[in-house]
C-alpha cells in the first residue's frame, strides 16, 4: 500500500516527465528534419550559398500571373509560374557569380551617364516622363531636393524610392551588356574556323549507297549482358549526370467525371426545363435554377455566330424551346422571345464639351454651321470628339441613347446628356443608319453536366480501396491494371511542381519528395475536386549520376549494345563478299539508293536520324572508291562517291563568320546559356519546403 500510495503522490511528477520526454522527441526530430528550412524561413533556393528571398520570388510570380490575367487567361496554374519565376533567378544568380568572378563592375560614372545628362539611354527618360518630369535630371533634382520644389516628405520618399530601383535596374543591365560583350568577343570565329565552315558546306557529294536495317535482326538472337550495358554506359557517363537527386514514381490519374446515373438524371433535369420554359413566360421556367446559366441576346439573325443555335433558330415560333448543342457534359438551350425588323446601328460624331450649357451650345452652333472636330480639339475647345463611330443599337449600353439616335435628325448635332459628377456634354450628330435588319430576341441557356456528391464519393472510395490493397511500389503498378485503371511515370526532383507538368499534384509531388521507397501515397484531390492522384515511390536516385536500373536508360544502353552486335554481325559477314555498290546491295537483298551528301548540314535527305559516321566517311573518301560495310545510326552501309559538286558561292570570310556564330559560335551558345553557366552550381532548391499543396 505504501508503494502504491508513492506512486499515486508522485502521478502529477511522472506525468509531467512523461510529457517533457514525448515533447523533447518529437520537436528533436521535428527540429532536425526541417533545421535548415526553418533557422532559414525567407530563403527560396540557393546557388552556390547565394540566397533566392521568397517575398522577392512572390513578388514576381504576381507579376507575371497578374500580366497573363490582364491579357485574358482564366484558370491559370500558379505552378509553371512559379517554374518559370525560379529559373529565371536562378539563372540571374548564376550570372551574377560568373560576373564577379570576372570583375564585371559599373562604375558610378558609367552609372550617371546613363541615366542623367546628355548621354542618358532613352529609356531612362522615357521612365522619367512617365513618371510625369520631363527629363532623368528633372526626376533626380525634384526626388532628392523636395524642399526646393515644396514636395511633400512622403511624397518625395517614394520619388527617391523609384529613382533608386531605376539605378539598380541600369546598372545591372549595363552589367549584363559588359558581360554579353565578352561572351560574344571570346567565343567568335577566327579566319580559320571562317575558312573551315565555308570548306564544310562548298562540296556536296553525289553518292550511291546501299544500306541494310539493324532492325532486320531479330532481337531474340542477340542477347545484352550487364557487362555491354556498363560498357555504353562508361562510353557516355556525363550525358546521365544528376543535378539533383531524382525519384521515378508511378501515378494513377482519376478524373473526377459524372456517372452515367448522372447524365442520366441530368436528361431528366434538361428535360423539366425545357417544359417549364415552354409553360411559362419568358425564362422564368429556369429563373432561381442555379444549374442553368441565362444568356438574354438580341442580335440580327446574321450576326449569330454560333452554327448550332443560329440552325435552331431558324426553323423556331416564337416561345418555341429547343436544345441547339448537346456535346459531352454541356447542353445549350434556346427560346425565341421576338423578332422584328429594326435599326441595329448608326454612324454618329462625337463630342465632349466642358463647360456650362452655354458653352455647350456654342460648341454645336459651331459643329453645325461646318467647323471641324479635329479644329475644335486642337484649339482646346473640345476635350474629347472623335467623327465615325458605328454604335450598336442592340447593345445594352446603348439603351438608354437608342430612342434619341432613332429620333434624331441626321446631319445636325444634338445633346445626348451630361456625363455624370461632372460639368461636362455629351453632344452627337446621326450621320447615317443602318436599313432595317432582321433582328431575333432570344434566351440563350446553358447548362452542364456536373458529377453528383454520390459519384465523387464512390470514385474516392474505389481508389482508397485500391491504395489500401496495394501498399508497395510494385503490387501498385501490378494490379492497377487488373482495376481499370492506367498507370503513368514521372520523374520527379525537388524543383518540380507537378507530375509530367499535370496541373493541381503538386501535393502528390510533395508527398513523394518526402516517402521512402516503394512507398504508397493515400489519395489526393486538386482543388477544384476534378482529379484524385494516387503515387507510388519507384526509385530513388540521389547519386551524382542516374544509375543503368532507371528503366528508361536501361532501355536505351540496351537498345544501344544490341545495335553494335547486331552491326558487327553483319560487317563480319559482308566484309570482302563485294566489289561494288550493287554487289552489296544483293548480299543485302536491298536497293541501291542516290544521296546527296554534304558535310556541314544537320541532316541528309532521306535519313530519319542524323548519320554523323556517313558524313565523315564521305567527306574524306575518294570519288570512284567503295567505302565500306561500316555502322551507321540504324544500319549498316556501303557507299561510292560518284560526283562532287562545288559551291558557286565565293568565300566571304564576314558571312562565314556570321554564319559560324550562329551555328558554333556566340549565338549559339548563348542559347544554353542557362546549363553552361549551371555547370557545377550547387543549387539548393526548397521550394517545395514553401508551397506544400
Amino acid at each position: 500500500m505504501a508503494t502504491l500510495e508513492k506512486i499515486r503522490s508522485r502521478s502529477v511528477l511522472l506525468f509531467t516527465i512523461i510529457i517533457v520526454a514525448l515533447l523533447a522527441f518529437i520537436l528533436g526530430d521535428f527540429l532536425t528534419s526541417g533545421r535548415t528550412f526553418f533557422s532559414d524561413p525567407t530563403t527560396l533556393a540557393k546557388v552556390d550559398g547565394k540566397k533566392i528571398n521568397i517575398n522577392e520570388f512572390s513578388r514576381r510570380v504576381e507579376e507575371v500571373r497578374a500580366q497573363r490575367q490582364n491579357a485574358g487567361y482564366t484558370d491559370i496554374d500558379i505552378a509553371p509560374i512559379q517554374q518559370q519565376v525560379l529559373d529565371q533567378m536562378i539563372f540571374e544568380a548564376l550570372m551574377e557569380e560568373e560576373m564577379d568572378k570576372m570583375g564585371i563592375v559599373v562604375t558610378d560614372a558609367e552609372l550617371s551617364s546613363a541615366m542623367t545628362g546628355p548621354n542618358a539611354l532613352p529609356m531612362i527618360t522615357a521612365q522619367a516622363q512617365r513618371y510625369g518630369f520631363e527629363s532623368a535630371d528633372d526626376f533626380y533634382d525634384k526626388a532628392f531636393n523636395p524642399t526646393k520644389y515644396n514636395i511633400p516628405t512622403e511624397s518625395a520618399r517614394q520619388l527617391q524610392a523609384a529613382w533608386v530601383d531605376m539605378e539598380k535596374n541600369t546598372a545591372e543591365m549595363l552589367r549584363n551588356q559588359k558581360f554579353g560583350n565578352l561572351f560574344m568577343g571570346v567565343i567568335a570565329a577566327n579566319t580559320l574556323d571562317a575558312k573551315a565552315l565555308y570548306d564544310e558546306n562548298a562540296s556536296t557529294s553525289k553518292v550511291l549507297i546501299a544500306k541494310q536495317d539493324l532492325s532486320t535482326l531479330s532481337d531474340d538472337d542477340f542477347a545484352v549482358t550487364d557487362a555491354d550495358i556498363k560498357a555504353q554506359y562508361d562510353k557516355r557517363k556525363n550525358m546521365f549526370r544528376l543535378d539533383e537527386p531524382r525519384r521515378v514514381v508511378d501515378y494513377i490519374v482519376v478524373d473526377v467525371t459524372p456517372s452515367a446515373a448522372d447524365r442520366a438524371a441530368a436528361q431528366r433535369e434538361v428535360e423539366d426545363a425545357i417544359a417549364a420554359l415552354k409553360a411559362q413566360p419568358g425564362t422564368e421556367g429556369v429563373n432561381g435554377n442555379v444549374n442553368f446559366g441565362v444568356n438574354r441576346v438580341s442580335t440580327p439573325k446574321a450576326k449569330i455566330t454560333n452554327r448550332a443555335v443560329k440552325a435552331a433558330l431558324d426553323s423556331m415560333a416564337i416561345d418555341e424551346v429547343k436544345v441547339a448543342q448537346a456535346m459531352g457534359t454541356n447542353y445549350t438551350i434556346v427560346k425565341l422571345l421576338g423578332q422584328s425588323n429594326e435599326v441595329d446601328s448608326v454612324n454618329v460624331d462625337f463630342a465632349l464639351v466642358e463647360g456650362d450649357i452655354a458653352a455647350r451650345d456654342s460648341v454645336m452652333r459651331r459643329l453645325n454651321a461646318g467647323a471641324k472636330t479635329a479644329d475644335l480639339l486642337a484649339e482646346g475647345t473640345l476635350s474629347a470628339g472623335q467623327d465615325s463611330i458605328w454604335l450598336s443599337l442592340l447593345d445594352p449600353q446603348a439603351a438608354s441613347l437608342k430612342d434619341q439616335l432613332l429620333a434624331a435628325e441626321t446631319g445636325r448635332y444634338f445633346a445626348v446628356d451630361t456625363v455624370a459628377g461632372q460639368q461636362a456634354y455629351r453632344i452627337m450628330r446621326v450621320k447615317t443608319r443602318r436599313a432595317p435588319v432582321n433582328t431575333l430576341d432570344y434566351a440563350e441557356i446553358t447548362y452542364k453536366v456536373e458529377p453528383s456528391s454520390a459519384t465523387q464519393s464512390q470514385l474516392r472510395a474505389d481508389l482508397n480501396k485500391f491504395v489500401s490493397e496495394n501498399k508497395t511500389s510494385a503490387t501498385f503498378a501490378e494490379n492497377a491494371p487488373k482495376a481499370n485503371y492506367a498507370v503513368m511515370t514521372a520523374e520527379i526532383t525537388p524543383s518540380s511542381l507537378a507530375l509530367n507538368n499535370l496541373p493541381d499534384t503538386r501535393e502528390g509531388v510533395n508527398w513523394a519528395m518526402d516517402a521512402k521507397k516503394g512507398e504508397v501515397s493515400p489519395v489526393f484531390a486538386d482543388e477544384a475536386n476534378t482529379r484524385l492522384v494516387a503515387v507510388a515511390v519507384k526509385d530513388i536516385y540521389d547519386g551524382e549520376f542516374i544509375p543503368t536500373t532507371d528503366a528508361n536508360l536501361n532501355r536505351y544502353l540496351t537498345d544501344l549494345a544490341r545495335k553494335d552486335k547486331k552491326a558487327a554481325k553483319l560487317i563480319a559477314d559482308y566484309q570482302g563478299k563485294g566489289k561494288t555498290v550493287d554487289d552489296y546491295a544483293s548480299l543485302m537483298k536491298t536497293q541501291v539508293d542516290t544521296v546527296s551528301v554534304t558535310f556541314g548540314q544537320p541532316r541528309i535527305v532521306g535519313f530519319f536520324t542524323a548519320e554523323p559516321a556517313l558524313q565523315g566517311k564521305v567527306a574524306a573518301a575518294k570519288q570512284g572508291v567503295v567505302t565500306g560495310p561500316f555502322q551507321g545510326s540504324n544500319s549498316v552501309m556501303v557507299f561510292e562517291v560518284i560526283d562532287v559538286e562545288k559551291s558557286g558561292m565565293a568565300y566571304d570570310e564576314a558571312n562565314s563568320e556570321a554564319q559560324f556564330s550562329r551555328l558554333q559560335g556566340a549565338d549559339a551558345m548563348s542559347q544554353k546559356a542557362s546549363q553552361i553557366l549551371r555547370g557545377k552550381a550547387k543549387v539548393e532548391n526548397r521550394i517545395q519546403k514553401f508551397y506544400r499543396k
